[in-house]
């Protein structure tokens, strides 16, 4: 198994402007990116362009520390950005339940024959600020108002 995948530089001490595992997600959570599982932190850091470094631990027990360069606010905007579209990072599924209901509150208010699937993602996606597609929006009034979607309008 290899210690250091990311080819990490090894440090006496933590530089200035870093912070250690623990820091470096009590900084994401102030920001509104939470992070649920420590180990897969330097995975995340890696995918997001954040710069890590080793540093020599104190003892001869468990595995080199890693630190954490903290990320300016435009890459902090940008990460919290690409998690809102996606569906399996935490602020994605937040946003998921958000869209559901915010689809089945759209299906529901619209007079018969005016809506397609297409026009009510449109209007979540603008309502909530992320991508809404047709078949999310098919998925949920499928499993939630299978009986009444003869209420949509068909395309042609």
């Amino acid at each position: 198994m290899d210690h250091n995948p990311y080819k990490l530089k090894t440090l006496d001490e933590k530089p200035s402007g870093y912070l250690d595992a623990r820091q470096f997600i009590d900084f994401l959570a102030k920001n509104k990116i939470p992070i649920k599982r420590m180990d897969n932190l330097p995975r995340f850091a890696d995918q997001n362009n954040i710069e890590m470094k080793k540093v020599v631990r104190d003892g001869s027990a468990g595995s080199v520390p890693t630190v954490y360069r903290i990320p300016s606010s435009t890459q902090v905007s940008k990460i919290l950005e690409r998690m809102k579209n996606n569906n399996n990072s935490e602020v994605g599924k937040q946003l998921l339940k958000k869209k559901k209901e915010k689809i089945l509150e759209i299906f529901d208010k619209a007079e018969d024959r005016k809506e397609t699937r297409t026009s009510i993602a449109d209007k979540v996606a603008k309502s909530l600020g992320v991508n809404c597609n047709r078949k999310l929006v098919r998925a949920v009034l499928d499993a939630k108002r299978s009986s009444k979607l003869k209420k949509l309008k068909k395309k042609k």
